[in-house]
């Protein structure tokens, strides 16, 4: 899945389609604006009708993919990583968990290799290169489609299998820069834990930009704050630290879908229908990537955000060393399929970098729950912060 953050915030809606537009259940709930294909670690690859897929169906994580060895026979992108050299059979899960190459193999061979007419590596790379494309629809769709270039953003990976993946799927779509944040594996884990409290209500309100009410837009505003704070107060955010936002659903006179526009208290303070409707444009604009200035604008509904702000905790920072990474990082070669062929490719052990290491790919960065792949031309650094900031080779 893939989202955007925009000048510091993360993009939300009010409406999405849920389960694609096959089978789409449509929900109208405030939600982060995020678009998910299933394409993942234990994402199984077949063949059908004489063409390669992969997903959505998933093997999970029980019995999960063939190489974890616990029944599980269909071939995953986790397999395929394995058989490519990407994984390191002994220091999955930090060495917790061996994996079994020749049951990935034997997956592969049975039913992907032998349907196509191919040997297994070719095979292996060619699932990743399905699943890379796939997660960049992911991405394509809450940029391209929203009228955003995507390549202005960089592309933050997270996950088990985002760092093995991120580097090509930068590619397919022409980012320049990845981050990978310390303990990727945990990521969405570490948001949850520490996310502020955040509550959305909202009210139909119909009118026309020209003719808006504010005295009575005032007063539904305050309610819905009420609301906001009333729910906050039974739980250990102080008064002080509630933060409160407005924002209207709007849309062109005789245009059937709104967009969300933050709406800042000064703009009703001063009744200022113009700057209201410029900020619908520019908003208008950033999502389809056109807007009408000379048109009329309504509003259909008005929205409050109340969220409590909780404790976060210190960002913590990591001991500064060379450009060059201690030896200790280095942790051997082994032969990986990169590039479209088997190359001895340096690994490393990333609690063993520290800020200001710089590591020149090919290359493999190992941790406990994730692996990170760079490809020929690209470059690292360590950050302050330990996070692994990637400049990718034949980025704009």
């Amino acid at each position: 899945k893939a989202g955007v953050i925009y000048n510091g915030e993360a993009l939300t809606t009010g409406a999405a389609l849920i389960g694609g537009y096959d089978r789409a259940l449509p929900v109208q709930i405030a939600m982060m604006d995020i678009f998910e294909v299933g394409t993942g670690g234990g994402s199984i690859a077949r063949v059908e009708e004489g063409a390669l897929r992969v997903g959505p169906q998933s093997a999970g994580a029980a019995p999960g993919p063939a190489c974890y060895g616990l029944g599980g026979a269909e071939p995953t992108v986790t397999d395929a990583n394995l058989v490519l050299g990407r994984l390191a059979a002994d220091r999955f899960l930090g060495g917790e968990m061996r994996l079994e190459v020749e049951a990935a193999q034997r997956a592969l061979t049975e039913r992907v290799a032998k349907p196509l007419g191919m040997n297994v590596t070719a095979a292996a790379d060619g699932i990743l290169r399905v699943a890379a494309t796939a997660m960049s629809y992911a991405v394509k769709g809450v940029t391209t489609e929203r009228g955003l270039d995507a390549g202005d953003f960089a592309l933050v990976a997270y996950g088990g299998a985002g760092p093995l993946h991120a580097v090509q799927v930068a590619r397919e779509i022409g980012i320049r820069t990845v981050i990978v944040p310390t303990a990727p594996g945990v990521f969405s884990a570490f948001g949850m834990l520490f996310s502020d409290l955040r509550y959305d209500f909202v009210r139909t309100w119909f009118t026309r930009l020209e003719d808006a009410p504010f005295a009575a837009i005032e007063r539904v505003y305050r309610d819905l704050e009420r609301q906001g704070r009333a729910a906050i107060a039974g739980t250990s955010v102080k008064p002080q630290k509630i933060t409160l936002k407005r924002a209207a659903d709007m849309r062109y006179v005789g245009q059937e879908h709104a967009v969300t526009v933050d709406l800042p208290l000064k703009v009703f303070e001063r009744q200022d229908r113009r700057a209201i409707k410029r900020l619908f444009d520019a908003m208008h604009e950033l999502r389809y990537g056109t807007s009408a200035p000379d048109e009329g604008a309504e509003i259909v509904s008005l929205r409050s955000t109340v969220t409590g702000l909780m404790r976060k905790p210190p960002q913590e920072r990591v001991a500064r060393g060379g450009r060059a990474p201690d030896k200790a990082a280095f942790t051997g070669r082994r032969p990986v399929y990169l590039d479209g062929k088997f190359r001895s490719t340096p690994t490393y052990a990333r609690a063993a970098l520290t800020a200001g290491n710089r590591i020149g790919g090919p290359a493999l960065i190992e941790e406990h729950a994730a692996t990170t792949v760079l490809l020929r031309g690209d470059r690292l650094e360590v950050d302050a912060g330990g996070h692994l900031i990637i400049k990718v080779a034949g980025g704009r």
